[in-house]
């Protein structure tokens, strides 16, 4: 039953984008929790079994930590292993909490479901250092189809995560009505109603909701293969290469700002030896009339000697660089900075685990319009788009480079090329902005403030996209107050655990008939 829901749920995200599977994968795991014996028999079952859901859900979900950067060097299996031993102890903790909930003070099955997993999402979601990996929370699962997912507006993704948990429960109880022949019909129009209301209040709020535009952006996607970049020279040569063909065909003064990938050139472009690469750039963007952002390499400290490396954005125009700098916040895990470990020990090797955490969420302002800049995996952070919202920002950009994640032939394609964007989907729901997606094999895109994707690119493709970005000028109930749900639900889960240590289930099965359904 824990193997059913794990394939079930691993249905649920993209490319695939299945819209029953989500809500109706964890049933199997809940009917199995609750026919287990109380005490800790029953406790020893439930982790017994939430390991074998974690290493089949997760292993699926996530095994592109290993195919992907298995070509670069064999510590991905090292990787690998770490990420997927981490996430099975998320999936431990969430059947821990479940059972508990369940056999320990006999909470409702309709209730102790969503408790205990966004309990579990918050938590992998807030580990110390670079160990929080939120990837893919069970909200994210339904962006294929935005307009049903409105609600999180209010509650953010991790209440869409608790909604779709929910209806689990409640088709749970359901189930165990119809087995034990007991009325069942109230409790499926309960889930019902359940079902539809947060999903006609979206689609209603998509219809009525009012959008601005906000600027013209044209993103670029240069196709440069990963292999490549790391051949710090190749890199930037093939990277001109592509731009001399992409950027002309821009219309000059015909947009708010170009937009550039994640570490487009593997340069410190504020180190003087370095600024001689930006003059192309600056002669492109003398000839559009309009300012470039691109990713590249900041730095603190002597590059002749000591010094801390970080992932940031930066912004040119025909004179130069601007005075700003984003560094990015939240860093890739093993492969930006090594959790737990001091950047200084890895010496020659800080381009690899030895990057810095900036401090600041600097905007760029263009042409009248504030951007939020979020690099690559910090899309799958909810609280750094608010952060940015709250400031004021109109628009998020998202630079990223997706070439870690698979290579032009199918067979080295991996679904993380599809995963990954689906967070900016999401973040731009919560916040109702718009957001313009640059990735240097794509996928690049622009979203609505309603999660619609439009110029949407091909992978592997040299490209280049502008449109009107359009946003809102609502602050969100979710922007304005955060993740309460996901705050909420790990709190309540603290309390269940508690209450059941204080007043431990009795040792051995209890009456179906007894529990609380």
């Amino acid at each position: 039953m824990p193997a059913v829901s794990a394939v079930l749920l691993a249905l649920s995200y993209p490319p695939l984008h299945l819209l029953v599977p989500p809500f109706v994968g964890l049933v199997p795991f809940l009917l199995w929790v609750h026919a287990l014996p109380g005490g800790a028999e029953g406790r020893r079952a439930a982790v017994r079994g939430s390991i074998t859901f974690g290493a089949i859900h997760f292993g699926i979900v996530c095994y592109w930590i290993l195919v992907a950067l298995i070509w670069f060097t064999p510590l991905a299996i090292l990787a690998f292993l770490a990420a997927l031993f981490g996430l099975i102890g998320i999936a431990v903790l969430f059947g821990w909490i479940l059972h508990r909930a369940v056999h320990g003070v006999r909470a409702p099955l309709w209730l102790a479901l969503p408790v205990a997993w966004v309990a579990a999402e918050w938590t992998r979601a807030h580990l110390p250092s670079t160990i929080a990996f939120p990837w893919l929370d069970l909200g994210t699962s339904l962006t294929g189809f935005p307009r049903l997912v409105g609600i999180a507006e209010l509650v953010g993704s991790r209440g869409v995560s608790f909604w779709i948990a929910l209806v689990n429960g409640l088709l749970a109880v359901v189930v165990l009505r119809v087995r034990e022949r007991r009325p069942w019909v109230p409790t499926a129009a309960v889930a019902a109603v359940v079902i539809a209301l947060p999903m006609g209040w979206g689609v209603w709020r998509a219809d009525n909701l009012p959008m601005r535009e906000a600027a013209i952006v044209t993103v670029v996607q240069p196709n440069i293969p990963e292999h490549i970049k790391l051949d710090a020279r190749a890199g930037i040569d093939s990277t001109y290469a592509s731009l001399v063909r992409l950027l002309p065909t821009v219309y000059p003064g015909g947009q708010d700002l170009i937009v550039l990938p994640e570490v487009t050139l593997r340069i410190f472009p504020e180190a003087e030896m370095h600024q001689g690469f930006l003059q192309p750039l600056m002669q492109w963007a003398r000839f559009a009339r309009t300012p470039i952002l691109l990713g590249a390499l900041g730095y603190d400290g002597d590059l002749a000697g000591t010094f801390t490396p970080y992932n940031s954005a930066f912004v040119l125009d025909s004179l130069g660089l601007w005075d700003y700098r984003y560094d990015k916040r939240y860093l890739v895990p093993f492969v930006e900075r090594v959790p737990l470990i001091p950047p200084a020990w890895f010496g020659n090797l800080q381009y690899f685990g030895g990057f810095g955490v900036g401090q600041e969420w600097p905007m760029v302002s263009a042409a009248g319009t504030d951007y939020g800049v979020l690099i690559c995996y910090e899309s799958s952070y909810p609280q750094g788009a608010r952060n940015f919202r709250r400031a004021g920002a109109d628009v998020l950009l998202n630079i990223t480079n997706d070439a870690w994640y698979g290579r032009e032939p199918l067979y080295a394609r991996t679904t993380a090329l599809w995963q990954h964007p689906a967070h900016m989907v999401m973040r731009a729901i919560e916040n109702r902005m718009g957001v313009a997606r640059a990735a240097n094999t794509g996928i690049s895109m622009f979203i609505d403030p309603v999660g619609h994707e439009e110029e949407v690119t091909t992978l592997f493709e040299a490209d280049i996209r502008s449109a009107r970005v359009m946003t809102t000028d609502l602050t969100t109930f979710y922007t304005r107050f955060g993740d309460l749900v996901g705050t909420g639900a790990a709190l309540a889960a603290l309390i269940l655990v508690l209450a059941s240590v204080r007043l431990p289930a009795p040792e051995g099965s209890l009456d179906p008939s007894a529990r609380k359904v």
